[in-house]
C-alpha cells in the first residue's frame, strides 16, 4: 500500500516512476498534489484494504494490483468484494499502463468520488469481470445506483498482458 501524504514525497514518487518508465499512474498522484482527490490506496495481493480507505469523504481511488506476477486473481485479495460495493465506478485494466487511462480515472474520481481500479493480467480479467457483474446485478436487484464499469483490455490480435512470458495467460482469450 502506498501511504505517501507529503507533497515532497509525492513529487519524489512521481519523478521516480517517470525515471523507471512507470509514470502511467502519475495522473493520480498529481491529482492528490492538486488537492483534487484525497487518496490513492495501492493494494498488493494478500494485503487488506485499510478501513480508512472506505471512510474517506473526499474523492478517492483504490487500486488492486493484480498484474505484478505474484497474484492468482481475486482469490488473492481478502477484501476483493468490498471495494466493488464501495465504488461508484470501476476500471478493469487488463492491459499495459497508459497515462490517458489514469487521467480518466483521476477525472472519474473527481466526478464520482469513489473509483476502483483493478490492474490485472489477461488471464485474470474474466474473474474480475464476473465480480463486477455480480455487484452490478446486486445493485439492480436492490435499486442501488448503477455501477459503471470500464474494461480496458488488450486487442485480441495482440499478446496477452503482461507481455512477459506468462504461462497463466495461455488460452485466456477464450472468453472474449
Amino acid at each position: 500500500m502506498i501511504a505517501i501524504r507529503t507533497p515532497s514525497a509525492l513529487s519524489e514518487l512521481i519523478a521516480a516512476q517517470e525515471r523507471a518508465g512507470f509514470g502511467f499512474r502519475n495522473p493520480l498522484y498529481r491529482a492528490i498534489l492538486a488537492g483534487e482527490i484525497g487518496g490513492v490506496w495501492d493494494i498488493m495481493p494478500r494485503a487488506r484494504i485499510p478501513r480508512e480507505a472506505f471512510w474517506q469523504q473526499c474523492p478517492s481511488v483504490i487500486v488492486l494490483s493484480d498484474d505484478a506476477g505474484i497474484s492468482k486473481g481475486p482469490a488473492d485479495f481478502p477484501d476483493a468484494a468490498r471495494p466493488f460495493q464501495w465504488a461508484a465506478s470501476v476500471m478493469l485494466h487488463a492491459a499495459g499502463g497508459v497515462v490517458a487511462h489514469y487521467r480518466a480515472a483521476a477525472s472519474a474520481a473527481r466526478i464520482m468520488r469513489r473509483v476502483l481500479i483493478i490492474e490485472t493480467r489477461t488471464a485474470h480479467e474474466i474473474h474480475w469481470e464476473a465480480m463486477a457483474l455480480q455487484e452490478t446485478e446486486r445493485r439492480t436487484k436492490t435499486g442501488a445506483p448503477a455501477l459503471p464499469v470500464l474494461i480496458v483490455r488488450v486487442p485480441d490480435h495482440l499478446p496477452a498482458h503482461p507481455t512477459i512470458p506468462d504461462t497463466q495467460a495461455e488460452g485466456a482469450r477464450a472468453h472474449g
